[in-house]
């Protein structure tokens, strides 16, 4: 039986795909979640009903709020939960540009898609000492032209962190990034509107969740990798 792997993120879409694959390679999965709480049973539900003996247990936090991530993973430990991956993949995508006054959103993508890893990477290294850690960013990191200003800064940020952090916690922990491309349509979009977009991308087709998985398993199967982002976009960080 393996340990635990944390996913944020994890009722829907790449989040919900990663912990299915986890559970079913045998590690029980601590599914997190903010306000899907419908959705993320039915994941754990789905887990459960794999049969093969791993354990799924549910962790509702906002990432809008003050969490002591140490202390919560203090608790788990002492619930004899032992952690081996965390994967960062609860995101928030919401077009800005510089024609909206303030840093309100600014503030909101930093905390949901930065600052949330950064605790709980720090506070994962603590607390358990050792382990895998998977930052999902994305591959417009690449690109200094956006609608999706607020966003894109806080995932380069997401993407540089997780280089010194491949440093810093060497060698007890391998960190790495996974920067997806044109996977799922944004919500109310179906798969016309990514293929269209694709003509503009050198494969010019779409990938999708198992070419994802795939990625997460060869990350963690790696031992000699560290520090980089595996780019699951069809050459688009290219162009």
């Amino acid at each position: 039986m393996k340990n635990y792997a944390l996913v944020t993120g994890s009722a829907d879409r790449i989040g919900k795909a990663v912990a299915l694959h986890l559970a079913e390679q045998g590690y029980s999965l601590l599914l997190h979640y903010n306000s899907s709480a419908e959705k993320a049973q039915k994941v754990k539900d789905e887990i459960d009903s794999l049969g093969n003996g791993v354990n799924a247990k549910l962790l509702q936090f906002n990432f809008l709020e003050e969490n002591d991530f140490d202390e919560m993973f203090e608790d788990l430990k002492r619930e004899n939960v032992t952690l081996d991956i965390l994967v960062n993949c609860a995101s928030d995508f919401v077009p800005s540009n510089f024609e909206m006054i303030g840093s309100k959103l600014l503030d909101k993508e930093l905390d949901i898609n930065f600052k949330n890893a950064y605790l709980l990477t720090k506070a994962f290294a603590r607390v358990y000492g050792k382990g895998n850690i998977i930052n999902f960013i994305d591959t417009k990191v690449t690109k200094n032209k956006t609608v999706h200003l607020d966003y894109i800064l806080s995932k380069k940020l997401l993407q540089e962190f997780t280089k010194i952090s491949a440093v810093e916690l060497a060698p007890n922990f391998r960190v790495n990034g996974i920067a997806p491309g044109l996977i799922l349509p944004p919500e109310g979009e179906d798969e016309s509107y990514l293929l269209n977009l694709a003509q503009k991308i050198p494969l010019k087709t779409i990938g999708n969740l198992e070419e994802i998985t795939k990625a997460v398993q060869y990350i963690l199967d790696s031992h000699f990798f560290t520090g980089q982002t595996l780019f699951i976009d069809g050459g688009e960080h290219l162009v």
